[in-house]
C-alpha cells in the first residue's frame, strides 16, 4: 500500500506541462483495452434521455456482466470548472436513467489530482458525481493511470502490486 499523495507524486514526478485531449483519448483507449472492454467505440452519440451529448470513447464489455463506460475528457481541472461538474451532471443521470450498465467516467489528467482534493468547490461536486456512480480516471503522459469509483478512495492507501 502506498499513500495516495505519495502515488500521485510518482505518477506526476518530472512533468513539465498537461496533456492534451488526444493524449487522453489514446491513454483511455489503452486503459479501456487493457481492462477487457472488447467493444471501443468514437463519438457515440447518446439520445435517448432529455439532451443529446456525444462521448468521444466508450467501452463495452459484453458477455456474462455487461458494462459500458462513456468517457468524458477534460485535461486540466482547476479552481474555475465548477460549470463542467453541472455539465456532467445532466450526462450522468441521462446515462443511468435510459442506457442499462452504462456508466460516466471523468477522464482527466493525474495533474489534476491536487485541485480536485483540495479545492473544497470541486471537492464537493466530484464527491456529489461519484456518489452517483460516476468514474474518475487518472492519466500521465506515461499512461499509468488511477481509476476511482468510490470518491473516499481519493485519499486512502492505493495498492500497488509489487
Amino acid at each position: 500500500m502506498i499513500a495516495a499523495r505519495t502515488f500521485f507524486s510518482r505518477m506526476n514526478e518530472g512533468r513539465t506541462g498537461w496533456m492534451t485531449e488526444a493524449q487522453l483519448i489514446r491513454g483511455c483507449r489503452e486503459f479501456l483495452v487493457s481492462n477487457s472492454y472488447d467493444q471501443v467505440e468514437e463519438n457515440k452519440i447518446f439520445d435517448h434521455g432529455e439532451r443529446i451529448f456525444n462521448s468521444l470513447l466508450v467501452g463495452a464489455k459484453k458477455g456474462e456482466q455487461q458494462e459500458t463506460i462513456a468517457a468524458h475528457f477534460k485535461s486540466k481541472i482547476d479552481r474555475g470548472d465548477t460549470g463542467l461538474f453541472a455539465h456532467l451532471e445532466f450526462m450522468l443521470y441521462d446515462l443511468l436513467d435510459n442506457y442499462d450498465d452504462t456508466n460516466l467516467m471523468l477522464v482527466t489528467d493525474s495533474l489534476s489530482y491536487v485541485s480536485i482534493v483540495k479545492t473544497e468547490e470541486l471537492n464537493i461536486a466530484v464527491e456529489n458525481l461519484m456518489d452517483e456512480g460516476m468514474f474518475l480516471l487518472f492519466l500521465n503522459e506515461r499512461f499509468a493511470y488511477a481509476l476511482f469509483d468510490e470518491f473516499q478512495k481519493l485519499t486512502m492507501p492505493i495498492p500497488v502490486p509489487d
